[in-house]
């Protein structure tokens, strides 16, 4: 753990001195004072990109952050009913569109990348044209998958009886032929909506999502996230994980700095303030928060200041992946209810947005990852196990209006579906 945070120190120390020298777009937004749902996301600009910084540098000289105008309360049955879980699970995610990897995962033509979503195995490839498809992972013969992991190949082959396909989904051969000369059902892979937007890849894991929705999920956030190049990066690492904590709690580890001080005292806390600006978009969020080094740009000419936020800014895409992008990297974590109400997966996997850095931002994603699990993820635990057994509610303070937000964002939608029937 020491190597690796003077290592992660190395690759930090590196970003606050190259702040003038990369550079990544944000956008403007109003405070977080009065109202969470009036902070609507505007256009990127060179002045904008000032402002932002401006607001974070009034925080870091007064030791201030955003606020939301009021505390919360989460029953605690939000965390532990059955039935809310189901809800959660078909509602928000399973009849949702998901984003559920970077473009750089399909680097060209002819790749593949196979992916998860609540037990549904997906399929992304990429044609010779640059397109992209999706289908249920399942081979039209016996449901076995046709692929894995991720790769480049013009067919695709069940490993069960040896049926392939096309990466347009097409079945492409099969031994035996004259043995089904009369099947009348399709013998294609079933289409999923698909779509590309920013640099990230939009599925909807049931074919009851429309295209539309897919197409659009994004609509709100994307001209905020433009400018990170997200189409061009390359990825550097990828990991699947469990945690014994409802997927709620776990999303919500990327939603405040407020545990910073104490879960991240030894490693987070010394390279990172826990001072925020936090802008909404529709149905998806922003919240940044600096290295320690940004307060000197309070003492400069804000002509000379970076054209990029002197810090890490998670973006959060409804229902719950986090795009956390830095100066050279980016990681997703995507965050999936689990088999119960105490149970959630995460998929983490992270690229670097300046391949002549990857050894730097590949060290950066593993150290991210570590801290994830052997940090973040047991103060996750910690919590569940306390509302199991008897803890009545949560507790949400002024300081951490990403939290609410999101808890009040989910519960919306739950309301709308009720009320649709």
């Amino acid at each position: 753990m020491v190597n690796q945070l003077v290592g992660l120190f190395r690759v930090v120390r590196n970003r606050v001195s190259g702040f003038r020298d990369k550079g990544y777009s944000t956008r403007k937004n109003g405070r977080v004072t009065a109202s969470l749902s009036l902070n609507q996301g505007l256009p990127v600009t060179p002045e904008e990109n000032r402002q932002l910084i401006k607001r974070m540098l009034q925080h870091l000289t007064a030791g201030t952050t955003d606020l939301a105008p009021q505390s919360m309360v989460i029953p605690a049955e939000e965390f532990l009913c059955t039935e809310r879980f189901q809800q959660e699970r078909e509602q928000l995610f399973l009849d949702t569109p998901q984003v559920i990897a970077f473009s750089g995962e399909l680097p060209g033509p002819n790749t593949y990348l196979a992916a998860t979503v609540l037990h549904i195995p997906v399929l992304v490839t990429r044609l010779e044209d640059g397109s992209l498809r999706a289908f249920l992972n399942a081979c039209a013969h016996r449901g076995a998958p046709v692929a894995a992991g991720c790769g480049q190949a013009k067919r695709l082959t069940c490993k069960f009886h040896g049926w392939s396909y096309g990466l347009n989904g097409c079945l492409a051969g099969r031994r035996s032929e004259s043995s089904f000369d009369d099947v009348t059902a399709s013998t294609d892979l079933v289409p999923l909506p698909v779509a590309e937007r920013c640099g990230l890849i939009v599925v909807g894991a049931r074919t009851s999502v429309s295209q539309h929705w897919v197409d659009t999920a994004l609509a709100d956030i994307e001209p905020a996230m433009t400018g990170f190049n997200l189409e061009q990066a390359v990825p550097v690492g990828s990991y699947r994980y469990e945690a014994k904590a409802n997927w709620k709690l776990v999303a919500g580890l990327s939603h405040e700095a407020y545990h910073f001080a104490s879960v991240h005292r030894d490693s987070l806390a010394s390279l990172m303030y826990d001072k925020a600006v936090v802008d909404t978009f529709g149905r998806h969020t922003r919240w940044a928060f600096a290295f320690r080094g940004a307060e000197k740009l309070a003492d400069q000419d804000p002509e000379l200041w970076p054209d990029q936020f002197p810090g890490a800014m998670n973006h959060t895409l409804f229902p719950g992946t986090v795009i956390v992008v830095n100066n050279d990297d980016a990681e997703m974590i995507r965050v999936e209810p689990g088999s119960s109400p105490g149970e959630s997966v995460i998929y983490y996997s992270g690229v670097s947005r300046h391949p002549d850095n990857l050894e730097g931002c590949r060290e950066a994603f593993e150290f991210g990852g570590k801290l994830f699990t052997e940090e973040d993820l047991p103060a996750a635990e910690a919590s569940q196990r306390g509302l199991a057994a008897g803890l009545q509610s949560v507790i949400v303070g002024r300081n951490e209006p990403v939290v609410q937000f999101w808890h009040e964002l989910w519960n919306q939608q739950l309301r709308k579906h009720q009320a649709a029937g």
